[in-house]
């Protein structure tokens, strides 16, 4: 009996002492704003190969993963990390890979840090890329009365000239109005922004800021034509928050591609010109889809008119 606790107490030293001891530290993690970068430093007693990002890592953006080590040396990870929200967020823990597998399961610890606001909280003033612009057709408040007025005035001109005017022997043949230009619908509207952005090729210019604050404009302008809300006034978590009442197809993808822009704009984050032609490719796909429930309801409603 005192040989088999003896033995089972061996194997447990055993497989405490084969286990890896994993490691982690901070470096410029003092201080953070919005868009600064610290690293995440991950060490073992053996080499490690690589991180699992879990997708509920929103509040943090990991911009760069890269293994530390040569030779004979024990290889371990550091992490370029940029926060993306102020106040106090939390990072959760990542699982670790060993580059030797040995069938345990390895995480790192979560920590809490305190991101410093750009600006003070009592500030409510919005700091855009371009200046403040005013809604089409917006007119100084005192303007509306005055057409107002100006209508009524010309609505009661007409009916007393239609009294005064003399009957007619014979009436006048109908003169033929010029038939109305139907108005554009949205998904059209932002496909000709779309190319008119596209031709500007701001990217090879290296003007990534312009080019995803123009490419999330038309995204709000979109939504806001299509959906009925202020989306141009909006952030994008204001957005996301629109989104619980209002139904939009694909809402994940919209909210996804939105905070892909704001990176850009706010993070100081330089995507790739594959990442960036793969963000136009599926925007454009997006509107493109409402062309065809457009083309589909057409050709149902002509198909039930038919029966």
């Amino acid at each position: 009996m005192k040989k088999a606790i003896l033995f089972c107490l061996l194997e447990l030293w055993l497989a405490f002492l084969g286990a890896a001891n994993i490691r982690q530290s901070l470096t410029g993690a003092d201080n953070l704003s919005v868009g600064d970068r610290f690293q995440l430093n991950i060490q073992a007693d053996v080499s490690l190969n690589d991180v699992a990002l879990p997708d509920s890592l929103s509040n943090f953006q990991v911009l760069k993963v890269e293994k530390v080590g040569k030779g004979g040396q024990l290889r371990w990870l550091r992490l370029t990390i940029v926060p993306l929200l102020p106040g106090s967020q939390s990072f959760p823990a990542l699982g670790v890979q060993l580059a030797n597998p040995d069938g345990e399961a390895y995480s790192t610890e979560r920590f809490r840090l305190n991101i410093i606001p750009v600006r003070g909280e009592k500030d409510t003033t919005l700091v855009d890329i371009k200046p403040v612009e005013k809604y089409r057709w917006q007119l100084p408040f005192w303007a509306y009365p005055a057409l107002l007025a100006l209508m009524l005035a010309l609505l009661g001109l007409y009916f007393w000239l239609k009294r005064a005017k003399p009957p007619q022997q014979a009436a006048a043949e109908p003169e033929t109005k010029p038939v109305p230009e139907q108005a554009l619908p949205p998904w059209k509207i932002a496909l000709n922004k779309l190319d008119e952005l596209n031709s500007l090729d701001l990217l090879a210019q290296g003007e990534y800021i312009r080019h995803h604050y123009e490419l999330s404009m038309i995204m709000r302008e979109f939504l806001e034509a299509r959906y009925r809300f202020a989306a141009v006034e909006m952030t994008t978590s204001e957005i996301m928050q629109a989104t619980y009442k209002i139904f939009i197809d694909k809402t994940t993808e919209v909210i996804r591609f939105l905070r892909y822009c704001d990176r850009v704009k706010f993070a100081k984050y330089i995507p790739s010109p594959g990442e960036a032609e793969e963000a136009m490719a599926w925007f454009r796909g997006w509107l493109q889809s409402y062309e065809l429930a457009e083309l589909q309801r057409a050709l149902a409603s002509q198909g039930s008119e038919n029966a």
